[in-house]
């Protein structure tokens, strides 16, 4: 079984780094740890997007999507550091650039993903206002089970849950 855990760098998607693994570990299931880069010029679809495509923009973009890797991996290598490493258990990492949700649900969908988990709310309430909420996406269109984690409330009671059915 697999498990995405969608990360954003934020101080609550650093929690669900850490419960995702956690939970990962106990039920035995391979993860994904997985960023989307924001892309540039998404905030101005409608309009002529050549126009705004420079060979600048362009690598910036890709200094964005650089950055976000090293990020990535180093959320992983924390996680993991404190948590250790299951035995059997494979742990990867993946970034991409575009809208979260839909990246999300496009790399579960192309993947075979038992279970999505994710955050509550994204890093920004600008985000949140002009794009909407990832986690509702997700929620709705994912292809497969969607976790979604809240700050404060630990998941002993799964961990609970999923130790009795071993």
């Amino acid at each position: 079984m697999k498990m995405l855990i969608a990360v954003d760098f934020s101080p609550i998607g650093r929690e669900v780094a850490h419960s995702g693994y956690c939970l990962a570990q106990k039920s035995g299931m391979d993860v994904t740890f997985f960023h989307c880069a924001p892309q540039a010029s998404r905030f101005l679809e409608g309009y002529d997007i050549k126009a705004f495509l420079s060979p600048t923009s362009k690598t910036e973009q890709q200094k964005i999507k650089e950055m976000a890797i090293q990020s990535l991996h180093k959320v992983m290598e924390d996680v993991i550091a404190e948590h250790g490493k299951t035995p059997g258990t494979d742990v990867d990492e993946y970034v991409t650039v575009g809208d979260a949700g839909e990246e999300i649900i496009k790399y579960a969908k192309e993947n075979d993903f038992d279970l999505i988990v994710i955050g509550y709310k994204s890093y920004s309430k600008l985000e949140h206002i002009l794009v909407g909420s990832t986690a509702s996406k997700v929620a709705r269109y994912a292809p497969c089970s969607v976790l979604i984690y809240r700050p404060g409330k630990n998941i002993s009671s799964l961990n609970m849950y999923l130790d009795s059915k071993r």
